[in-house]
């Protein structure tokens, strides 16, 4: 179970949302809030997106005594799921992430295409849902990409801070509009490998990155 709780620690849950070839997995990749070794790093990464340091599982017992290994050595581990990929799998996914979670130490998950493992709009399911509402005292850092943005539960968007938004299918313009406090004409206006970067909790208006694709 998830141990040592600190509310003081700050909530950086992110959000990569774009609609297929803006680059979001490109954005995760080059954020450099999000450590290349040395931090303990779990991922959902059935396409080997991130595969660069990632050891990879499709074997849910391989996958648990990986990561509490990795965790009782003190040291940074990058241990990524890339098996079975359905609803339930991954809400056992978010099970085994909240049992090695400590609030003494920082816990990254990267969450590549959210939108297929997830049933619904409304309220995420139960152990992502705890993940994203109380994973922050605990050391959790959530990454979540997804090119639908439509498709996913809305407290990924209640609980997300931080926001690298790219270009987007039509039904989802005037809702980052909305969310980034700008003109829908800013967000109609990307290109592959534009983004408007919002972080809710500084106070400042989104701003636009362009980033060059890296292998």
């Amino acid at each position: 179970m998830a141990k040592n709780p600190n509310p003081a620690l700050r909530n950086h849950h992110t959000l990569y949302a774009g609609k297929s070839g803006t680059g979001k997995s490109q954005a995760l990749k080059q954020n450099k809030a999000v450590p290349s070794q040395g931090v303990r790093h779990i991922l959902w990464d059935i396409s080997h997106d991130h595969a660069k340091g990632t050891t990879y599982y499709s074997n849910r017992n391989d996958f648990i005594d990986a990561i509490k290994k990795a965790v009782k050595t003190g040291r940074g581990f990058r241990i990524g799921w890339d098996g079975d990929s359905g609803p339930a799998d991954f809400e056992w996914f978010a099970a085994v992430v909240w049992a090695v979670l400590d609030g003494g130490k920082m816990t990254y998950v990267t969450i590549e295409e959210l939108a297929r493992c997830v049933e619904s709009v409304s309220r995420a399911a139960p152990n992502l849902r705890r993940l994203y509402n109380e994973g922050r005292k605990y050391g959790a850092i959530l990454h979540a990409v997804t090119q639908r943005p439509q498709e996913i539960p809305k407290t990924v968007y209640d609980m997300c801070e931080i926001f690298w938004v790219g270009g987007q299918k039509s039904a989802s313009i005037k809702k980052f509009a909305e969310l980034l406090d700008i003109p829908e004409s800013e967000v109609k206006g990307l290109r592959p490998m534009q983004f408007l970067y919002y972080d809710e909790a500084s106070g400042e208006p989104a701003k636009r990155v362009e980033l060059k694709y890296k292998k």
